[in-house]
């Protein structure tokens, strides 16, 4: 027979659970945005580190590239970008290298 010190259905001591309450702001690996450029899903954005710009981190790599002709509106998880037809194939080229690599 065995000798169970703190009982055989215990927890470890030890161990200390607490609710979580909603109140950590700490980032999940769920965090992503879907993005569409002219309604075209492209792929999506993970954020990873805890100091990416987030949702802006799409409009900043693309203003960085050299775009400037585009709108840009978030939509819940859901960052949608419209151009003009002869930018578009091009953006949607180096967003999906960016997005393979971030």
């Amino acid at each position: 027979m065995f000798n169970y010190p703190y009982g055989q259905n215990s927890i470890a001591p030890g161990i200390i659970v607490t609710p979580d309450n909603g109140n950590a702001n700490l980032k999940v690996p769920t965090d992503t945005f879907s993005i569409y450029v002219n309604g075209k899903y492209v792929g999506e954005k993970i954020l990873i580190a805890q100091g990416d710009l987030g949702e802006n981190s799409v409009k900043e790599y693309l203003m960085n590239q050299g775009f400037t002709d585009f709108s840009y509106t978030i939509d819940g998880k859901n960052i949608y970008i419209d151009t003009y037809e002869e930018n578009a194939k091009n953006m949607i080229n180096y967003l999906k290298v960016y997005l393979r690599i971030r």
